[in-house]
């Protein structure tokens, strides 16, 4: 038996190395949140969300009230009597504090299953299937929007790393996006597996005008190739092209999930945990997809640290027949991580998955004090300003 008896809230600004941009922002560092969970017996636990207000809407304040003043009181002091019953009390928790700000609570989830993975012995990775995960997961590269010149770098960079699988960022520029895929071909052989991601850029005749100009290049498939709320301009070009028609900015709940499959208006799911709303919730919309047909992609959150790394790779390690998988870039962007885990997966883009207590990885406290600041601390007797 144990119960949560303190939450802290964090928010970091975690400088890139470089600018990493896509149709919908440009950035060099990103605002995350973070929540530490203590246990009554000392275990503790962190948790990482990334609030992206065109993507959900949340804000880092907003995140920061929504943990502190309705999800918090909910989990403060209730008891958990074993490792077992850890999913029901997570889940219960998230039915009383509905509606529910994805990063936000996913930032507390991933704290809370983190500090009872380390009270309890087992990982996370208990807590997302009924058997045991995948040894090693394969990770895909990422191409931001480039010019020709830095495409012809990162392109040497992937050949030299053994990358089998590569999405590019394209958007409004069509002609330059073309230029970019014929780099990338050229230099990856048509061995490679190579899509591209619009991130919300086009209208749905756009889309297929411009996915009809880098059909030579053998694109596999397509993502958020219009709005997020475009559920028809979705269907339409799904069932336009032969290619896989991947949808991110739509899916950020088992709702959407719901209303994206009943409307046919895809092939594939790109399922983020912070934009997804934490790990149970990413695993309810794995099992929809897979029900439904659906490809299922593991994405990650531009700037996200160790921590939300983790949880990604533990959900990939924990589905089936999953088609890719990204992010863990780790120092690669970050100029600091905050875990003492190195998450970068190595050649060919293979990573071994986490196998130890909670998440797996060791949160540095030393940078998360420095890039970090306190925002509110919450006991089960009491709230600290």
């Amino acid at each position: 038996m144990t119960a949560i008896s303190r939450i802290d809230v964090v928010t970091a600004t975690l400088p890139f190395r470089l600018s990493f941009g896509h149709a919908l922002a440009a950035r060099r560092s990103t605002d995350n949140v973070y929540v530490r969970v203590m246990l009554d017996d000392g275990s503790v636990g962190f948790g990482e969300g990334v609030p992206r207000d065109y993507v959900t809407g949340e804000s880092v304040d907003g995140a920061v009230a929504a943990i502190a003043e309705r999800y918090a009181p909910v989990v403060l002091g209730q008891p958990v009597p074993d490792a077992a019953g850890v999913p029901g009390f997570i889940d219960g928790a998230a039915e009383m504090a509905e509606p529910l700000e994805p990063a936000a609570w996913c930032a507390l989830e991933l704290a809370m299953l983190d500090a009872f993975g380390h009270h309890f012995g087992c990982s996370v990775s208990q807590w997302l299937s009924g058997g045991p995960p995948a040894a090693k997961v394969r990770y895909d590269f990422i191409v931001p929007f480039a010019g020709q010149r830095t495409l012809g770098v990162l392109g040497l960079l992937i050949r030299a790393a053994g990358f089998h699988q590569v999405k590019m960022k394209v958007g409004h520029d069509v002609e330059a996006a073309v230029r970019g895929l014929a780099t990338l071909r050229r230099m990856l052989g048509d061995g490679v597996d190579l899509r591209v991601d619009a991130n919300c850029a086009w209208t749905s005749d756009q889309a297929l005008t411009a996915i009809a100009r880098m059909r030579p290049f053998g694109i596999s498939g397509v993502e958020q190739p219009v709005a997020a709320d475009d559920v028809a301009g979705l269907r339409d070009v799904t069932q336009a092209v032969p290619e896989l028609i991947i949808v991110d900015e739509s899916l950020c709940s088992v709702a959407d999930a719901r209303r994206l499959i009943d409307a046919e208006a895809c092939n594939a799911f790109n399922i983020r945990v912070s934009k997804c709303g934490g790990l149970r919730n990413s695993a309810r919309i794995a099992r929809m997809a897979r029900d439904a047909g659906l490809a299922c992609i593991i994405g990650a959150q531009v700037g996200e640290s160790g921590i939300l790394s983790a949880a990604g790779r533990h959900l990939a390690a924990s589905l089936p027949g999953v088609r890719h998988v990204e992010g863990s870039a780790g120092r690669l962007l970050l100029k600091e991580d905050l875990t003492m885990d190195n998450v970068m997966p190595g050649w060919g883009g293979w990573a071994r998955s986490f196998v130890g207590p909670g998440l797996g990885v060791r949160m540095r406290p030393d940078l998360l004090a420095r890039y970090g600041r306190l925002r509110r601390t919450l006991e089960a007797a009491r709230v600290v300003a």
